[in-house]
């Protein structure tokens, strides 16, 4: 069955390639750059737009493609030499193991000016202390609330989980990834960190801490009855949408729906839980260069060309925000409290871990709903979650 698989991906990733969405085939006799973007199609236009002006100064053609592929396409093309020269607007995750493939370039000394970037964004594409990319946008979450219902904020967490019992507090409660604060909050982590990177052998979720954490998780349903176990991001998002909750957790995605709802509604940083301050994952857009590429120079010129002068039309195709220190960023981003909201929030949030096991987690839902209907215990739901992401980092060695 394993053969077989992979002999179907061979076959899709041949087919992908003929059909010239990603032919890189004699682009290195006629001065070409291309490039995979993992960006909106309205997104893509406009990086065409920009990439056009970039040409007539530069003298290169630039073709970019919608790319939907993961890391095993990209590492299957990079094996033909078929790959794209730059990979524009894929998240951060990717990046180690293509690191680890060699098959990213460092990027040239003083390209960008790092002082002007969030240093969580910096570090999504930083390995060994060298920078293999640059980071385009930036997406955590925070604490959205109704302003005409809530007129005294939330100090801390305890005081949220009173507030909403009586005002409605939802949001999807199984997502791990929008949970973690309040793991954190109770010492728990995901990888163990040192000086080298990450030590995926140190998990950090199925220890005390995380029990706790868990038990909170679970209670806020069970206990508290905020929400039901069966909750998701739609149901949630429309329920405070609506007026009929005046708390919701999500990230700087749902800015532009909530916008043109009307509702009178703000975004606030985490309260503090546990006498910390909550923090939230960080995740970012980025771009790099294969090491394959006879253009280098020219790919990180482009890049930077279009760093410079896409970061507002994105900001206002998809609300993408860009990963600058509040001084320097757009406007448009100065001048909106909600998106500051989200700068400032990843100022003091954690990346989300830049390898390749972190992925083991993308499956966590079913255990966590498992955990909020009362089906397994905290301990278990720890056990669980460890179990998953050692299988995945075993069947990764294979």
């Amino acid at each position: 069955m394993k053969k077989f698989c992979k002999l179907v991906t061979v076959i899709l990733i041949f087919m992908f390639f003929s059909t010239g969405c990603a032919d890189t085939a004699g682009r290195n006799n006629n001065r070409e750059i291309v490039v995979w973007s993992h960006f909106t199609d309205p997104e893509i236009t406009e990086l065409r737009t920009l990439a056009d002006k970039w040409s007539k100064t530069s003298g290169y053609k630039v073709v970019i493609h919608s790319d939907k592929g993961d890391n095993r396409a990209y590492i299957e093309a990079s094996l033909r030499n078929m790959e794209p020269d730059i990979e524009f607007g894929v998240s951060h995750e990717r990046m180690e193991k293509l690191h680890s493939e060699n098959l990213l370039t460092k990027i040239p000394d003083n390209l960008i000016d790092k002082d002007k970037y969030i240093p969580s964004a910096l570090e999504t594409v930083t390995f060994n202390n060298k920078m293999y990319g640059i980071p385009l946008s930036i997406e955590t979450y925070g604490l959205y609330y109704n302003k005409d219902k809530v007129k005294k904020l939330p100090q801390t967490f305890e005081e949220l989980i009173s507030m909403g019992r009586k005002q409605g507090f939802q949001y999807d409660i199984n997502n791990f990834y929008l949970s973690f604060p309040i793991l954190q909050a109770n010492g728990a982590y995901i990888f163990g960190k040192n000086n080298k990177g990450y030590n995926v052998k140190d998990i950090g979720l199925n220890n005390e801490n995380a029990v706790k954490g868990y038990s909170m998780i679970r209670d806020m349903v069970q206990k508290y009855k905020l929400m039901p176990e069966t909750v998701d991001s739609i149901t949630a998002r429309n329920n405070f949408k609506d007026g009929k909750t005046s708390f919701y957790i999500s990230g700087s995605w749902d800015l532009q729906e909530l916008d043109q709802s009307g509702l009178n509604y703000s975004v606030v940083p985490f309260p503090k839980y546990n006498g910390r301050q909550m923090t939230s994952f960080v995740t970012a857009q980025v771009a790099y260069v294969s090491p394959r590429s006879e253009y280098k120079k020219a790919d990180w010129s482009l890049i930077k060309y279009l760093i410079d002068n896409s970061s507002k039309p994105l900001f206002k195709i998809t609300g993408r925000i860009p990963p600058f220190k509040t001084d320097y960023n757009i406007k448009e981003v100065k001048n909106d409290a909600k998106a500051r909201t989200f700068v400032k929030q990843s100022e003091y949030g954690e990346i989300l871990p830049n390898v390749t096991e972190t992925q083991a987690l993308q499956n966590t839902n079913k255990i966590m709903q498992n955990l909020t209907s009362g089906k397994i215990t905290p301990k278990e739901c720890g056990h669980q979650i460890e179990k998953d992401i050692l299988d995945f980092i075993a069947k990764e060695k294979q």
